[in-house]
């Protein structure tokens, strides 16, 4: 060992990180790099990527950014490096919504569990100009598409950031990464399966949570239930709450248990809930009960006005056009509705004013979507989009979008030949994605493989009974499916089931070890709050999925 190498763990550090000079890009140029020696840092907890909070960290933080050749564009790259306790593993993260990555609260704890981080804001913030989620991004200044910012998203910068984390890895530490790895949720699931689909040998393992499956499809749909009540009226919040409790009611108990989760994805498709059974119930309504919140959608405030409501039949179409999802005049299905017993908050988010109107706040990434990169139209006034105007929005989503965001972009014999590991797991009651639609996939991803063992070879589903999207939900999130992912990449040791567990605003745990899909958790009996009193059965099976 040179006198000028730094141990690190195991490893050492061959260039000191000022040293360090810009990777090569193929299809770029590197315009600006920096790369300074950070001590003493410290970061909070950050549960969407199981991140734990950080302490007196000492990394080599490299800063970067390129412009295509063939684009205007200038996207920024940021890598974090362990200068303590590399553990040979480097990890890409993805991002959420339109934004292609979430910087440094997402590299903060990765760092601290040993991993050189990277995350990239695919050229999307406009030389941080811009809030990537507005969608603004997407249009050019003249209103045509901005089609190389879209190929960053849809894929190009996934490859980019892959490419530029291993350069500097090199580098700072003379060695390659032993294992290298994807990690995201939402859009940064979806862009798990498009770094397995066009890069296979980029990563050997992709966690690939919620991923945004069907983006044409599926991202309109959470912008249906503002334009049902925008063109009928604005119920209060209660009664939505009212009809997730009712909905729950008479769905869960059909998987064996009635613990207040839904915990078959048989169920998921099946149960059928008429809205009308509500009409004429009386209830106490809380209205503004909720405030928007982070990390965990809404979170419960004291209520500005209570009062007696009677759920009337207006109450139950808003709620069956909801549950639906999007249809045309002529009533055809376009995509799924939400999902059953998940939260009403993202499809019919109602907030009550100060002045007490209701409104409608929608999901801005659905807005944002159609806006700018369906209709193309900065100016559009969306309160005022009728339901034929939507369903012209959403048909120029397939048409216009299909080709670059649409799932024939996501075939994944590549990454399977090259012996990659994806692993993806799927809250039953995700809020803004359906499962439904990763249900289908994953049916059709049997027909083309030839069945569920040659699958699994490669790609395992874990669905989890009551959790939100990403995280959060009522039922259990798994506890450490980044460790099953390596175990599986390094070991050869597939998962069967992911232990999970949340704990109730009263305190009491509740636990469950997730089933590999096809299989579902079955009641057996107990205390059913432990994971113990419920097995993974093959009973059933797979269901075929309805074609839209």
């Amino acid at each position: 060992m040179a006198s000028s190498q730094v141990a690190v763990g195991q490893y050492q550090i061959a260039t000191p990180c000022a040293n360090l000079v810009p990777p090569t890009i193929p299809g770029a140029e590197v315009l600006s790099f920096v790369a300074e020696e950070r001590h003493n840092y410290s970061f909070p907890a950050f549960p969407l990527f199981y991140g734990p909070a950080v302490n007196d960290l000492s990394f080599c933080n490299v800063t970067l950014s390129l412009r295509h050749t063939d684009a205007d564009d200038t996207v920024y790259v940021n890598i974090w490096l362990p200068l303590e306790n590399w553990n040979g593993r480097y990890q890409a993260t993805g991002g959420g919504g339109l934004a292609a990555g979430f910087g440094e609260p997402i590299l903060a704890g990765q760092v601290g569990n040993g991993y050189v981080a990277s995350s990239t804001d695919g050229g999307l913030t406009l030389d941080n100009t811009v809030d990537p989620n507005t969608g603004v991004w997407a249009l050019k200044d003249d209103g045509t598409p901005n089609e190389a910012l879209q190929l960053n998203l849809a894929w190009r910068s996934i490859h980019d950031m892959a490419v530029s984390s291993k350069d500097v890895i090199k580098q700072l530490y003379g060695s390659d990464p032993q294992y290298s790895y994807w990690h995201g949720c939402s859009q940064g699931g979806r862009q798990g399966y498009a770094a397995a689909a066009k890069y296979p040998h980029d990563f050997d393992g992709i966690l690939a949570t919620a991923p945004a499956l069907d983006l044409p499809e599926m991202v309109p749909s959470d912008y249906w239930g503002t334009v049902v009540m925008r063109n009928s009226e604005i119920p209060p919040s209660c009664v939505f709450e009212e009809y997730q409790k009712a909905i729950i009611a008479k769905c869960d108990p059909l998987d064996g248990a009635s613990d207040g989760l839904i915990s078959s994805h048989e169920v998921l498709e099946t149960c059928d809930f008429d809205p009308d059974t509500l009409v004429g119930k009386t209830f106490a309504c809380g209205e503004g009960c909720v405030v928007p919140d982070p990390f965990t959608l809404r979170k419960k405030v004291p209520c500005k006005s209570t009062h007696d409501l009677t759920i009337t039949t207006t109450h139950a179409d808003i709620v069956r056009k909801i549950l639906e999802g999007p249809r045309t005049a002529e009533d055809k299905q376009l995509w799924y509705g939400l999902a059953t017993g998940a939260d009403f908050g993202v499809h019919a988010n109602v907030v009550l004013t100060e002045n007490g109107t209701r409104e409608v706040v929608p999901f801005v990434v659905a807005e944002s979507w159609l806006k700018y990169f369906c209709l193309r139209n900065p100016s559009l006034d969306m309160t005022k989009m009728t339901p034929p105007e939507y369903e012209h929005g959403f048909e120029q989503s397939v048409t216009l979008l299909g080709p670059l965001w649409g799932n024939q972009q996501l075939e994944l014999s590549g990454f399977k030949q090259a012996g990659g590991k994806l692993l993806t797991w799927f809250g039953m009651a995700d809020e803004y994605i359906n499962p439904r639609g990763m249900l289908r996939y994953r049916e059709g991803l049997e027909k083309t493989f030839g069945g569920s063992d040659a699958v699994d070879e490669f790609q395992l589903l874990f669905l989890a009974p009551g959790a939100g999207h990403c995280m959060g939900g009522t039922g259990p999130n798994p506890v450490d499916p980044l460790g099953a992912l390596v175990s599986w990449v390094e070991h050869g040791k597939a998962p069967d089931v992911l232990p999970a567990s949340t704990r109730t605003e009263a305190g009491v745990e509740i636990t469950r070890d997730l089933c590999r899909y096809p299989k579902t958790l079955v009641y057996r009996g107990g205390d059913a709050n432990k994971a113990s009193s419920f097995s993974c059965s093959d009973v059933g099976g797979g269901s075929g999925h309805d074609e839209l």
